[in-house]
C-alpha cells in the first residue's frame, strides 16, 4: 500500500501522558493526543495535513482506529503494514522496514534516534554490549535516556510499562513527593487505595528493578481513584515535573518513562521500576537474569492481583528460583538466515524431501549426552587388536563408538480443520521417517488443548503395528493454539534439547505481543491437500511471525527450497 502524506510537519512522539485518575477511565483522548495529533500537525498552519492511501481514500480520521487494530490479541498484518508506512513518512525517527510490531514503535523511534540498527538474526542485543554501557552513560550524564530505553527494549522486549530512576535515592525522592501529593487528596481516596499507596512508599529500589501487578486485564482496576490509576497518574506527573525542572535549570533528569509497548503505556497491567545506577554497576549475567525473570513472569498464565496488598510481578518465579537454586538461563540464540529470500516449493514434498530436511536439522543440532536416537559408527584402529588375527600387529582392529542425536518430538495438529484422513496421512509419513531414522518418537496431539506426552517405540515394529498404537492414543480436538506448545517446550530443558516438529496446516495467527519461540521447534505440512492454500497459509504465518522469529521461514521443513 502506498501512503501519501501532504503538508505534515515531521514529528517526534512523546510517551508522556497524564490520564486523569478521576471520573470514568477513558484512555482514548490520551491516545489521540500522544499518537495521532503529532502525526496530523500541519507544516503550513493555513492548510490541514492529510494522509491518503493508494486508492486516494482519506485516512486522516482513521489513524487512531488503525493504531487500535494493531493492538489486538493476534497480529493484523495489513494494519501493521499501513501504520508502519504512515509512521515512516510522518516521524523524524522511524524505521519503516522494522520487523518489530507497531506496539513497540517507541522503542523503534528511540533506536533510530540513537542510530541503533534493528534487531535481527545477525544483529543481537545483549546486556553486556548494550544495556550496561547505556546505563553507565546515562548515570555519568554523557548518554541519553532514550539510548538506555532502546537498549533494554531491543535486548529483552518486555511487554510492560517501565519508569527509570537514576538511583535508589532518586526513587526515595519520588516516594517523598508521592506521600505529599496523596496527603492533599486523602479525603477522596478509597481506603484500599490509601493502604496500597502506603505499602508502595515502603518499597525499596536498591536492586535492579521492582515490579508490580496492577491489573488482571484491561477492564480491571479502572474505578475512580483506583490504585492502578492513581499510581500511574502520579508517576507521569512526577516525570513531567522533572522534565520542566531540568529544562529550567539546565540539569539532567533523574526519572523518566520506558514505554515498551503502546497497550501497556495507556492501560498497564504491570509496572517495572528500573534503577539505572544498579544496572550500571551490575554484571551482565545478573541484568539478563533479572529481565528474563520479568519476561517469564509476564508470560505466566496465572496472575493474582490483590485489592488489599501489593502484588509483585516476579514474586512467584523468584521464590521458585530460590527454591530450585537455578542460575540465570542464557538467552537462546536465533539461527542466521535470509528468510525473505526463501522460496516455497511449487509441489508437495515427498517422504525423501522431509527425511532429508529432518536429517539436516538433526546434524546441525549436533550430539547430545543421552537420547533414544542412538548413532553407532565403526572405524578401523591399530589401538585395538584384530579380532581374527589378534597377534598380527599390522592388521587393525575395529572399534564401535556410540553417539546420541537429539530425540524427535512430534506435535500433530488435530484441530477441527484437520480431517481424519489428513491425520492418518501425517502420522504414516512420520512413522516411515522414524523407521528410516530408526528412532523412537515423543508425541503430542494439540488443538487449543495439548494432549499428554507419549513415547512411541518404533524399533523392530512394522508400520501397521505402529499405526495401531497411534490409534489407541486419545487425541484432542477443537481450535488451534501454537503458543501453548512454545510454553510447554520452554518449560523443560529436556524438551528444549529435542528436535520438536509441529505438523500443521498453518491456519493460525500469532499474538501481537512477543513471546519466546523455542530454538529447536520446526514445522511441517500436515498433508498435500490443496498445496497452494497450504503455501498461502504458511506465508501468512511466516509474515506475521517477524516480530517473534524473523527467520521462521527456515523452520518450514518440506515447504521451502
Amino acid at each position: 500500500m502506498a501512503i501519501t502524506v501532504t503538508n505534515q510537519k515531521p514529528a517526534v512522539l512523546d510517551a508522556l501522558h497524564t490520564i486523569s485518575c478521576t471520573g470514568d477511565y477513558d484512555p482514548m483522548p490520551a491516545i489521540q493526543q500522544t499518537l495521532v495529533d503529532p502525526l496530523l500537525q500541519p507544516l503550513n498552519p493555513n492548510a490541514p495535513a492529510s494522509i491518503t492511501d493508494a486508492q486516494g481514500a482519506d485516512l486522516t480520521g482513521h489513524i487512531s482506529d488503525l493504531f487500535l487494530s494493531c493492538l489486538g490479541d493476534t497480529l493484523n498484518v495489513t494494519s501493521e503494514q499501513t501504520v508502519k508506512e504512515v509512521l515512516g513518512q510522518t516521524l523524524i525517527n522511524f524505521d519503516q522496514g522494522t520487523r518489530l510490531p507497531v506496539a513497540e514503535l517507541f522503542a523503534v523511534q528511540a533506536a533510530q534516534q540513537n542510530k541503533m540498527p534493528a534487531p535481527s538474526p545477525r544483529v543481537l542485543y545483549t546486556a553486556q554490549a548494550d544495556v550496561l554501557p547505556a546505563a553507565k552513560a546515562l548515570l555519568a550524564g554523557s548518554g541519553e535516556a532514550s539510548a538506555f530505553f532502546a537498549s533494554v527494549a531491543y535486548t529483552f522486549h518486555p511487554d510492560t510499562l517501565g519508569f527509570w530512576f537514576q538511583s535508589s535515592a532518586a526513587f526515595d525522592g519520588f516516594k517523598t513527593w508521592l506521600s505529599q501529593q496523596t496527603q492533599t487528596m486523602a479525603s477522596a481516596l478509597p481506603p484500599a487505595t490509601t493502604k496500597l499507596l502506603n505499602d508502595f512508599t515502603a518499597l525499596s529500589l536498591k536492586g535492579l528493578t521492582e515490579s508490580l501487578l496492577v491489573r488482571k486485564d484491561d477492564s480491571d482496576a479502572n474505578d475512580e481513584h483506583s490504585f492502578a490509576r492513581v499510581l500511574v497518574h502520579m508517576l507521569m506527573n512526577y516525570v513531567e515535573q522533572q522534565r520542566a525542572r531540568a529544562s529550567q535549570q539546565n540539569t539532567a533528569m533523574d526519572a523518566g518513562v520506558l514505554p515498551f509497548t503502546i497497550g501497556e503505556l495507556f492501560c498497564p497491567r504491570s509496572l517495572v521500576l528500573v534503577n539505572v545506577e544498579a544496572h550500571a554497576r551490575a554484571n551482565p549475567a545478573k541484568i539478563t537474569g533479572e529481565w528474563n525473570l520479568i519476561n517469564q513472569s509476564l508470560a505466566s498464565p496465572v496472575k493474582v492481583v490483590s485489592n488489599t496488598s501489593l502484588s509483585k510481578l516476579t514474586s512467584l518465579p523468584r521464590a521458585a528460583a530460590r527454591a530450585a537454586a537455578l542460575g540465570a538461563s542464557q538467552q537462546p540464540g536465533q539461527p542466521g538466515s535470509r528468510s525473505a529470500q526463501v522460496a516455497f516449493r511449487k509441489q508437495p514434498p515427498s517422504k525423501l524431501d522431509l527425511f532429508s530436511d529432518i536429517t539436516r536439522v538433526l546434524r546441525r543440532m549436533g550430539k547430545v549426552a543421552k537420547s533414544h536416537n542412538i548413532f553407532r559408527t565403526t572405524a578401523a584402529t591399530f589401538l585395538k587388536a584384530n579380532r581374527r588375527n589378534p597377534d598380527d600387529f599390522n592388521k587393525p582392529g575395529r572399534i564401535t563408538s556410540v553417539q546420541y542425536m537429539p530425540d524427535l518430538h512430534i506435535y500433530i495438529d488435530t484441530s477441527g480443520s484437520i480431517s481424519e484422513e489428513n491425520y492418518q496421512e501425517a502420522v504414516m509419513m512420520l512413522i516411515r521417517i522414524a523407521k528410516k531414522l530408526n528412532v523412537n518418537l515423543y508425541f503430542n496431539s494439540f488443538s487449543h488443548f495439548l494432549s499428554q506426552e507419549v513415547m512411541l517405540r518404533t524399533e523392530n515394529k512394522s508400520a501397521a503395528q505402529i499405526w495401531k498404537e497411534f490409534r489407541r492414543i486419545p487425541k484432542v480436538s477443537g481450535g488451534t493454539e501454537y503458543t501453548q506448545i512454545w510454553q510447554y517446550i520452554n518449560a523443560s530443558r529436556t524438551r528444549q534439547r529435542r528436535l520438536s516438529l509441529m505438523v500443521t496446516d498453518f491456519d493460525w495467527l500469532p499474538p501481537s505481543k512477543r513471546q519466546d519461540h523455542p530454538k529447536n521447534l520446526y514445522y511441517a505440512p500436515c498433508s498435500a491437500r490443496d498445496w497452494s492454500s497450504m503455501v498461502d497459509l504458511a506465508k501468512r504465518y511466516a509474515d506475521s511471525m517477524k516480530h517473534i522469529d524473523p527467520s521462521v521461514r527456515q523452520r518450514l521443513l518440506g515447504m521451502v527450497v
